[in-house]
């Protein structure tokens, strides 16, 4: 049982502290928050279930370009800034605004605010425990799912755009067109949560996402005819 325990350790030590002559120049491990990470019940940063993983900070293109003797636009820098935050998930994490802050060094205000850019502007959800775990204001995959529906693209389109799976992108969806049915019969909402088996936040969140996009009871109906609901 102890050489076993020892081997255990020493594993545990090499996936969360490999040694540099394992790594890639340009790399570095970190400990991010886990997919399935429990927000809710895990409050404490301390308590919060994390998972190595590996990031390429600096690729060798990019080091090629000698970045300390040069600024760097904002461009060149939301690209490494995503490309870290989808190498995280890959390896079953998610770095946090304040893990990029140290990680770049930039403010953890300026790095929101080039996700949020990058995320209206190339429609896609860039993991953080705030699109993906639904913590913080951030944009949600809820949203982004939502509005890629009533934009017109298909399951299968927005479930490649996300990085969802069809099913879940169904889900949300499903979710939102019956919270919309219950609307225009003017359900209350604590009632809708229960018809649905919703927490209240999903339900309010859904009602706010439908005055956004749809201005009056017709909008509606206009929508739900669509996908062939007589309401």
């Amino acid at each position: 049982m102890a050489n076993h325990m020892v081997q255990e350790l020493i594993v545990l030590r090499n996936v969360c502290c490999p040694r540099a002559r394992h790594l890639e120049s340009g790399e570095m491990p970190f400990l991010a928050t886990s997919v399935n990470a429990h927000l809710s019940e895990e409050v404490a940063t301390r308590f919060r279930r994390l998972k190595p993983v590996i990031l390429t900070v600096w690729t060798k293109e990019e080091l090629k370009k000698r970045p300390w003797e040069n600024r760097h636009s904002d461009n060149e820098l939301v690209e490494r800034i995503v490309r870290v935050c989808f190498e995280a998930y890959r390896q079953g994490g998610l770095l946090s605004l304040m893990d990029l802050q140290w990680i770049f060094q930039v403010s953890a205000c300026k790095i929101s605010q080039l996700i949020r850019g990058a995320q209206k502007r190339c429609t896609i959800i860039v993991p953080t425990p705030g699109t993906i775990l639904d913590s913080g204001r951030s944009m949600t995959h809820k949203d982004i799912i939502i509005e890629l529906h009533l934009q017109g693209y298909t399951v299968r389109e927005i479930a490649r755009m996300t990085f969802h799976s069809p099913r879940a992108v169904d889900n949300y969806i499903g979710t939102f067109e019956s919270v919309l049915i219950l609307d225009l019969y003017h359900i209350p909402k604590r009632l809708m949560a229960r018809i649905l088996k919703k927490g209240i936040s999903l339900i309010e969140e859904h009602l706010r996402l439908a005055r956004k996009h749809f201005r009056d009871e017709e909008d509606k109906k206009r929508l739900l005819a669509w996908k062939e609901v007589n309401a």
